[in-house]
């Protein structure tokens, strides 16, 4: 019997995986299912429970937390709860690069793209919600 509140929904989908702290740690991996809360991962390295995660799905970028993580045939098996997501990267990207660019020139360079990247990011992120069906 099922006891997840989400249902989840099966993929086999190509990720970049990145575990965050002092030192990042870069992986491949894939989305084996999904729901409107979380992720299943099929992972090369382990994650420790508890690690703040990022995960790069086509132009989504995913922020969560490692729920499980345990070996799964020569890999590991990861459970990511989702709290943030960034939907049309690609897109945000081209549209902080306008920001920018139409910017009067400034001394600080530096804080005219930090402040764009925070106009961007607010704009754009909500809370992760699972696509309606499995991405092609």
């Amino acid at each position: 019997m099922e006891l997840r509140a989400q249902p989840r929904l099966e993929t086999n989908e190509p990720v970049q995986v990145t575990v965050l702290g002092e030192s990042e740690t870069k992986f491949l991996g894939r989305i084996i299912n999904y729901s409107s809360r979380g992720l299943g991962l099929l992972v090369d390295q382990p994650a420790p429970q508890g690690a703040a995660v990022k995960v790069e799905w086509g132009d989504t970028l995913l922020l969560g937390e490692v729920c499980y993580c345990y070996p799964e045939g020569e890999g590991f098996a990861i459970g990511l709860d989702v709290e943030h997501a960034l939907y049309h990267t690609e897109e945000l990207a081209r549209l902080a690069k306008r920001i920018l660019d139409e910017a009067e020139p400034q001394k600080d360079r530096q804080e005219t793209t930090k402040s764009a990247c925070l106009l961007v990011w607010a704009a754009k992120t909500e809370p992760f919600r699972a696509p309606s069906s499995p991405r092609r």
